[in-house]
């Protein structure tokens, strides 16, 4: 049975609002010239999902207030044809979204700065 508060929190997103900040988001990205890592394989694995897709996801469980990393998941899943920079490609694992969170030190309580560095708090309220 799934988390009552991630699921009330998830369903109050509204598409459009996703599509908006995705749009947002990937401008300031491409405005500031933020670095894409590539990962070729040779030390450690391959980038299958780009550091902006995890840092976007981070944003929306911000703004939905999830508490959890499975929480984190679902609505990663819930959203992944809004999200997706490619309809072939599937929705990242939950083990291996954790592990690219806690990379760019997001955890559910603790959200990574830069996100708040980026959205005014009533964005996200």
């Amino acid at each position: 049975m799934p988390n009552k508060t991630s699921t009330t929190s998830v369903s109050t997103l509204n598409p459009q609002w996703v599509k908006q900040v995705k749009r947002e988001f990937r401008e300031f990205l491409r405005v500031t010239k933020f670095p894409e890592p590539q990962r070729n394989g040779t030390r450690g694995s391959t980038f299958n999902y780009p550091e902006w897709l995890v840092m976007l996801i981070a944003i929306l469980a911000v703004k939905c207030k999830v508490k959890t990393y499975q929480g984190i998941h679902r609505l990663a899943v819930q959203y992944w044809n809004i999200l997706t920079p490619d309809a072939n490609l599937k929705p990242i694992s939950e083990s291996q979204l954790r592990d690219r969170l806690k990379k760019i030190r997001h955890s559910p309580r603790r959200p990574a700065a830069f996100i708040f560095q980026i959205f005014p708090a009533e964005v996200l309220a």
